[in-house]
C-alpha cells in the first residue's frame, strides 16, 4: 500500500500558507508509492479532524504524513472555527499518522516554565511532531518550506538514487534553514521505543515500526 500524504491549511490572507502545505504533499505525490489523498483548506480545516470525536474517524489519521499551515501558540494550533489544544483528546497515530509537521508559531516551545512534554499525550503511535520553538513566518520567502521538506526527506533520493536521503529531523531542519532567518528556531518532538529508531527515521514507501514499547520522548530545537 502506498504511503498517504495530507495537507491542511488556513490562508488568513496569505496564500503562501496554502502553497507550503500543498507543496509538501504534491511533491511527494510524484514519487511511486506515495499518494496525496487529503487536502483541506480554510473552512475545511475542522476540529474533529484532529480531536477524537465519537462516531467519526479523524481525517488526520487517514494519512501517514501531513504538512499543516495555521496559527499557533505553545498550547494550541488554529482550525477554522477555533483551535486544537493540549487539553483536547488527541490521539495522533491511533490509525496511521506518523509525521505531523506544522509552521504554527511556538507550538513546540520548550522552556523550564513550559515543557514541550505538554504535547506527549497527543502521541498514540505518532513518531514526530515537527514545528517551531519560536515564532515562524509565512508568505514570500517561506513558500517553499513544504517542498523543501519533501525534497530532502524523500523526493531527491527517489529521483536521483545516488543523492543522500535525509532523516525526517534533518529534512525539517534543512527546509527551515533555507526559508527562515536565524532568529527563528525549528523544533521537533519525537517518540522512540524498542525497535523503532526514530532518530534515524527516513520517509520511505515502507511503513516504519511504531514507537510503542518502552516509549520515551525526545526534543530538539535550533536556529534556522
Amino acid at each position: 500500500m502506498a504511503r498517504r500524504i495530507g495537507s491542511w491549511w488556513i490562508k488568513s490572507g496569505i496564500d503562501g500558507r496554502r502553497i507550503e502545505a500543498q507543496g509538501f504533499a504534491s511533491l511527494l505525490d510524484t514519487i511511486t508509492d506515495f499518494d496525496w489523498t487529503q487536502d483541506h483548506g480554510d473552512s475545511g480545516v475542522v476540529e474533529k479532524d484532529f480531536v477524537e470525536t465519537a462516531n467519526y474517524t479523524e481525517k488526520i489519521d487517514e494519512v501517514d504524513a501531513v504538512q499543516m499551515s495555521s496559527h499557533g501558540n505553545p498550547n494550541s494550533f488554529s482550525v477554522w472555527s477555533g483551535s486544537v489544544s493540549t487539553s483536547d483528546t488527541i490521539r495522533f497515530g491511533k490509525i496511521d499518522l506518523e509525521i505531523f509537521a506544522t509552521h504554527a508559531c511556538e507550538l513546540l516551545e520548550h522552556t523550564t516554565a513550559n515543557s514541550v512534554g505538554r504535547w506527549c499525550p497527543a502521541f498514540n503511535r505518532l513518531h514526530y511532531m515537527c514545528g517551531f520553538h519560536t515564532s515562524s513566518f509565512s508568505g514570500g520567502g517561506q513558500n517553499s518550506r513544504g517542498t523543501y521538506f519533501a525534497m530532502y526527506a524523500a523526493w531527491l533520493h527517489a529521483v536521483i538514487p545516488f543523492m543522500p536521503q535525509y532523516t525526517v529531523r534533518e529534512a525539517w531542519e534543512t527546509a527551515n534553514i533555507l526559508v527562515e532567518g536565524s532568529d527563528v528556531q525549528w523544533a521537533y518532538l519525537r517518540a522512540t521505543g524498542d525497535g523503532a529508531d526514530t532518530y534515524n527515521e527516513l520517509l520511505t514507501p515502507s511503513e516504519p515500526i511504531d514507537p510503542t514499547i518502552n516509549r520515551t520522548f525526545w526534543t530538539a530545537h535550533g536556529s534556522c
